[in-house]
């Protein structure tokens, strides 16, 4: 495959060697310039069984054809009588611009993305075309924008890709384009880039490339459309800019004559929610079929805004729509309004939209309706909708019979693989296996299943991994920055690490968008950092929206304040609600006035009714009136809930009982479970062991984690080492 004719010698020192040679000659007419192949070289090639192929232009082939020896110089006239007999040797084929339907099939088998785009706009371009010359056109506006060079052609070109990028599939009139283009010559420069007047800009915007397209392509009438290659290559840009407000303002003026529902489309696809909807809105005032309606449901329900969205799904569903009636009913399985979603879905399924079964089935599983939810989801599985047989396991899941759960997700692994991760790492949630449940919940997450991300934070949150847990969290909040919910988890995992400043902000960040829950977990966050004043209004503003627990941290302030009073009669409010943590609470206010059998009294309810974390402040009762082998139990029974400090006290107990390894064992768990001051005991241990060098780790682990015992213990032990390092030497 030579470069020009000064190499195509070659060839004949090749035939020397072997009869099989295939001699390229990629642009033909390139060979037929000097220094041109001569009329020999192709027969000698040819007599021995060698192959020439070559490629020509059909403009360039035409020229060819026209010549006539008119040349003034005989050197020309010699070259078009060479060019001719080597034309006059070739057996041609004519390739049609477009591909045939049979091409195209075998070229769909195809895996690169870029024949992928080619065979996208088969119908309009050809195929090599728009592979061949689009990159080189793409390069030629790129460098338009130069000074001098062709400033106002590359800004037409710039306002007919965004206008296409708009959703406006038709040719653009020259107005339109003039109107808009200003716009973009300005941002680049202005008159400062010399531009040229637009009879030169539209010939230069409008001359084709190799014979085939250009940078706007003409249409009847004196209308335009930019080359689709360019807004493909626009549209898939690392750097994409936004489609400008001064294009949105044309397309929306009312004047154009298209479907809105395109532009609509392309606007929420952007980002513009508030252009979609004034397109969806045109839409919807020629539209009888509520089509223009449903997609605004849609627009607003992905925008999180749910009201708006039943609103307009609700007059789609009016026009006939079914399709808004099941769509209704996930906006309140959203808005957790499970009797509304009941209500559409059902109308939806009486209808005949076979889906709706499914999502009648999910509404009435959250009820914990087993035996409706099975029924409906045996009518979505006759179906045959795919997420029917997970949806089945998730039954299985909520009637306990994990095995049968457990073995469906297996079998859809491959069919449902994001739907299968989730239930199977639900499964390992359920049996507390958090580790195991972790990469289910990753495989869920790469397949958009965005909730798992919120499970897996969970999972991390239980190992300790208070920063995995945070960044699970964050993942969610940039999926979904609008959803309370991610704010809301954040803050939690944030508050576990004494991270309070950035829970504080991620706590309100969740009330802003309208979390209620948050109100009372931020209340308890200050009230935990002597903030009393700050707390107590949030827990009444939560009481006022109808939290319960509210009024227990409430409850809590004002025993911590000494409002002790207050504090009893909200208490005996919500021990008469049955509100079980209320007992607790109550149990602390005794003891906090020195009523130490009362006290006990009220903790044993609270840890007779389920409430693990009574069992330590029973077992510091007991510890402090000398009874250790009473408070071991209730220690026991607050460490079988993950509480740290009870581990600690254990190991307090065992130690004193002489029992060294034990507590060791206890401490090591405590420390595990964040009770850092576990370390400074352990690195005592093993100092009074002799073993300085456990010690010094253990000391080393408490510091990095802030224990003040544990620094101060650690700097003793340095200083001992340093001064008996050369006794031991």
């Amino acid at each position: 495959m030579p470069f020009d004719g000064s190499e195509t010698g070659i060839a004949s020192e090749l035939l020397r060697h072997s009869t099989q040679l295939l001699l390229w000659l990629d642009d033909l007419d390139v060979f037929l310039a000097p220094p041109a192949v001569s009329v020999r070289t192709i027969d000698e090639i040819t007599e021995n069984n060698g192959i020439v192929l070559a490629t020509i232009r059909a403009e360039r082939y035409n020229e060819l054809s026209r010549r006539e020896d008119r040349s003034a110089f005989n050197a020309e006239r010699l070259l078009v009588r060479n060019a001719r007999q080597i034309m006059s040797r070739a057996s041609k084929f004519f390739l049609a611009r477009r591909w045939s339907a049979e091409e195209i099939s075998r070229a769909q088998t195809s895996s690169d993305p870029r024949m992928t785009d080619a065979l996208s706009h088969a119908d309009e371009y050809g195929v090599a075309e728009y592979l061949a010359a689009g990159p080189q056109l793409y390069e030629e506006w790129r460098n338009a924008w130069a000074p001098g060079e062709h400033p106002r052609a590359a800004a037409l070109v710039a306002s007919a890709i965004d206008f296409k990028r708009a959703g406006i599939n038709k040719p653009l009139g020259v107005g339109e384009l003039l109107k808009v283009h200003e716009y973009y010559l300005q941002q680049n420069g202005g008159m400062r880039l010399r531009p040229e007047s637009f009879e030169q800009a539209i010939s230069w915007a409008t001359d084709p490339l190799h014979a085939t397209t250009s940078l706007l392509v003409p249409y009847e009438a004196g209308t335009y459309k930019a080359f689709d290659y360019l807004v493909d290559k626009v549209a898939n840009s690392e750097t994409l800019q936004e489609i400008p407000d001064i294009v949105w303002d044309e397309v929306l003026s009312g004047k154009w004559d298209f479907d809105f529902h395109t532009v609509g489309e392309y606007a929420a696809k952007t980002g513009r929610t508030d252009l979609a909807e004034s397109a969806y809105r045109i839409a919807e005032d020629s539209d009888s079929g509520g089509k223009g309606a449903f997609r605004l449901g849609y627009v607003f329900a992905e925008a999180g805004d749910y009201d708006q969205a039943e609103a307009w799904y609700e007059r789609s569903a009016n026009s006939g729509n079914i399709r808004a009636l099941v769509n209704l009913g996930y906006v309140y399985m959203r808005k957790n309004d499970s009797a509304q979603a009941e209500r559409y879905l059902e109308a939806a399924v009486q209808k005949g939209d076979e889906k709706a079964a499914l999502g009648l089935a999910i509404v009435l599983l959250h009820q914990n309706r087993i035996d409706e939810a099975d029924a409906w989801c045996l009518v979505a599985e006759e179906k045959g909708i795919k997420s029917a047989k997970v949806l089945r396991a998730d039954i299985y899941m909520a009637k306990g019979e994990l095995d049968q759960a457990e073995k469906i997700y297996r079998e859809n692994v491959t069919v449902l693989p994001g739907k299968a991760a989730a239930g199977l790492g639900s499964i390992h949630l359920h049996k507390r296996e958090y580790a195991q449940a972790i990469p289910q919940f990753q495989i869920a997450a790469r397949e958009n299943d965005h909730n798992a991300l919120l499970s897996m934070a969970y999972c991390y949150s239980e190992l300790r991994d208070h920063d995995k847990a945070q960044e699970s969290a964050r993942k969610y909040i940039e999926e979904h920055p609008d959803h309370a919910v991610g704010y809301f988890n954040l803050a939690l995992y944030l508050s576990r690490a004494n991270a309070v400043t950035e829970a504080e902000d991620s706590y309100r960040k969740a009330i802003e968008l309208g979390d209620n829950r948050s109100i009372t977990n931020l209340a308890n966050l200050l009230s935990n950092a002597g903030r009393y004043d700050e707390a107590e209004e949030l827990y009444l503003s939560a009481i006022e929206k109808q939290d319960g627990k509210a009024r227990s941290g409430l409850a809590h302030l004002y025993r911590m304040t000494g409002r002790f009073s207050e504090a009893i009669r909200m208490l005996r409010e919500l021990v008469r609600e049955g509100h079980r943590p209320a007992y607790k609470e109550m149990g602390r206010v005794q003891e906090d006035l020195g009523r130490t059998n009362l006290a006990i009294l009220w903790l044993q309810k609270a840890v007779d009714l389920g409430d693990k974390s009574a069992g330590i402040r029973l077992g510091y009762i007991y510890e402090r009136r000398g009874k250790p082998k009473k408070a071991t139990p209730y220690y026991r029974i607050a460490a079988e809930d993950g509480d740290g400090h009870a581990y600690l006290h254990l190991g307090m107990i065992f130690e004193h009982r002489g029992n060294i390894e034990k507590a060791k064992d206890l401490y090591q768990t405590a420390f595990t479970h964040d009770e850092f001051e576990a370390a400074a005991r352990l690195g005592r241990l093993y100092w009074l062991e002799g073993n300085l060098s456990q010690s010094e780790e253990w000391c080393r682990k408490g510091a990095e984690k802030g224990d003040e015992n544990a620094k101060e213990y650690l700097a003793f032990l340095l200083k001992y080492i340093s001064e008996n390092s050369g006794e031991s030497q």
